[in-house]
Formats: structure tokens, sequence, C-alpha cells
């Protein structure tokens, strides 16, 4: 049987298989045909099978017979979940056997350009190890792990259409379609997503697939301790600030925040957007957020009562933030006085701790503000 025929049914590929010790490289090319023919219908089982036998042909490699069983690899890859990608690869002799022709785009019979099969094999195995990861560890190359900041609503040719701001740790930024997504348009913001990119012929990156990912929200960003500074409810903004007085804000936070709270979280960063997102992973006890965010020793200079403030004085020393300058004086509101009998007893010459931060007043700059104020130890 010569390379020119064509195998158009089961049984002409098992007298085909019958002889294959006699005319291994026929064989091989019949099960080449039979595949490309039927891949999609066949099922995996029988395409691992065709596959492994195969496989066992002494045939040459590298030739075209191989780098053609190669493509076909490929496409059963995609179709079926259950096909050892990598396993096959390295059976196969990837990429050792490899053509200078599989290294290099073809052309079609309509001219038209493809992809060389050495890039449609990585991008499989790309996907493969995408949707293949054992217990969410090590790195793939060409795939990201980012967080789901927020889900927006836009008009794209007179339809309405949902996309996501994802942004990694190094502050990389994607906006993809929610069709990407495994999951609906409201669920999900606020996870974490292993996402395969690509990169145009003009430097930009978009979203290829996109996986739930397995890896945990604190091992792939830092988390720092931030204070819950104001709840804007209508919007679901949570105002959280971290002890260098950065601002950041949560969107519709998946457990309940309220006003005064400490909680960890990792700082969703955008290299070039300036808007800063908190993705919150627990609230922390009180006690233990005041000890790790910490806290201001300072003297009370003047105390008003009748109009509820007092001024006073560091004299602990002032950490440096890349926000602006903690002054050494400033005022306070005894409404932030946590405990009732020292809000009356309050007066000049006192020693009290302050949770203090910068925060950004109505006419621009940052400026000292206590949210909480607390008696000497």
């Amino acid at each position: 049987m010569n390379d020119s025929q064509t195998i158009v049914s089961w049984d002409d590929l098992i007298a085909s298989l019958e002889t294959a010790a006699a005319h291994p490289t026929d064989t091989a090319w019949n099960i080449f045909r039979y595949m490309q023919k039927n891949y999609k219908t066949m099922g995996s089982q029988q395409a691992r099978t065709l596959l492994a036998t195969y496989m066992k042909l002494p045939v040459e490699r590298p030739s075209l017979i191989h780098s053609c069983m190669l493509g076909i690899a490929v496409k059963v890859s995609a179709e079926y979940q259950d096909f050892r990608l990598p396993q096959f690869l390295q059976l196969w002799g990837y990429d050792k056997n490899l053509r200078s022709e599989d290294m290099q785009k073809q052309k079609g019979k309509d001219g038209k350009m493809f992809l060389a099969l050495k890039e449609r094999v990585d991008r499989q195995l790309q996907s493969y190890m995408l949707h293949h990861q054992e217990n969410g560890a090590g790195e793939i190359d060409g795939v990201k792990t980012m967080y789901a900041v927020k889900v927006f609503e836009t008009a794209v040719g007179g339809k309405r259409r949902y996309f996501a701001k994802l942004v990694a740790a190094d502050g990389m930024e994607l906006t993809a379609d929610s069709h990407l997504f495994p999951c609906k348009p409201w669920e999900i913001q606020g996870r974490l997503y292993d996402v395969s990119l690509r990169k145009s012929q003009q430097g930009n990156y978009r979203a290829e697939e996109i996986v739930v990912s397995k890896r945990k929200l604190e091992d792939v960003f830092p988390t720092i301790v931030g204070y819950v500074e104001g709840v804007d409810e209508g919007h679901g903004h949570y105002h959280v600030y971290d002890p260098l007085s950065r601002h950041f804000v949560a969107e519709k936070p998946r457990m309940m925040l309220k006003t005064g709270d400490f909680v960890m979280f990792a700082p969703i960063i955008p290299a070039e957007d300036r808007f800063k997102s908190a993705a919150v992973i627990k609230v922390m006890p009180h006690d233990a957020g005041l000890e790790t965010f910490g806290m201001y020793t300072a003297n009370v200079s003047y105390v008003n009562k009748a109009d509820g403030f007092f001024r006073y004085r560091i004299t602990s020393p002032i950490a440096a933030t890349p926000e602006g300058i903690v002054t050494e004086e400033g005022f306070a509101s005894l409404v932030n006085v946590s405990d009732d009998a020292l809000r009356c007893s309050l007066s000049v010459g006192d020693t009290v701790r302050l949770l203090l931060f910068l925060k950004r007043g109505k006419d621009g700059p940052k400026r000292n503000h206590v949210a909480e104020v607390l008696a000497e130890v």
C-alpha cells in the first residue's frame, strides 16, 4: 500500500495493522489518514490506542509522517482532556525530532499562512498544563496568575458585553471578555485565575484561556494589614488604609466588613493604573490588628471638650510614607477616643496612643488622620 491510498473504514485500517511488520511506514500513514478524518468522533480511548500503536512502529524519525502524527496528537489533546500530551511528547522525542519545516509557518493551498507545527505544539502544551495543574504548584511558561478586580459592562457592536479587569502580582493589567471565564459574569470578581497569554506583533498581551487558579491569594500576592476607614454602601466600596497611608478600595468583598475593622489583604496595584484595590483575605481580631498596624505615642497639649477635639504632639518615631509626611502635631476628634472614661477624663499632659495615617482632604493634600485613640498601656 502506498502513501497515495486512503483508508476509508475501520476494517481497512485493521487490515493494514495486521501487516504492519512488513509495511510499517504504510501503516503509519494509514493511521494518520484515518485519525485525520475521524479523531473528533472516534473517542478518546481509540485515539489514544492508535497513537500508542503508531509509536511502536519503526518509522524514520525525524520524518514527514512523524511530524504529521505529532500534529494529530495536538488535535487529540485539544479534543480529549484525558490525553496525556506531555507523556506523548516525551515518547515522540519532542523537540529533537522536529524537522526544519516544523519550525516555520506553512502556506496552505489557498495561500493562507498557518502556524508552525512547533508553535501549535507549544500552545497546546501550555493549554494542557493550564488545565492539568497539580495542587496549584509550579509556574507555567506563558501563564500568569491574576486577580479579577472588577467586572464591567460595555457596548460592543450594538450589544452589551461583560469584561473583567485582571491584575497580576507584577502589576500587569489585562481586560478579558467574560466568555473566557469558566463561570458567570457575576461570579468572576474577587477570584484568582490562571491566564494563558498571547503576545501580538505589536507587543500587546491578551488573554487566550482562563481557568480558576488552585493557588491561594496569599501565595501569589504579598499580604499586609489594613484598616477599614469607611464604607460606600451605594457602590459596594470599602476604603482600606495600610500602615504606609496608602489608600485601597475593596470592591464588594466576599465577607462582611465594617468601618473600624482590621483586615489581612493583598494589595492589587496595576503598574499603570493609579487605582489600588484590596483583595481581603480575612478580618483580624482588633487587638492583633492594632499591634500589627502600629500606633503612635503622643502627648495631649490642648483639650476642647465643648467642641469635641484635642491637640496632640507625637513623641514616638515617625515613620516615612510614600504618601506624604506625618506631622508631629495635629488635632483629633474626641469621638475617636474609644474608651468612655478616657474621653471624659482626657486632659493636658496625658499620654495616649493614636491609630494614625495620612488621609486626603477635600482640598487635595494628605494630612494626619486619627482613626482611634487609646489610653497608654
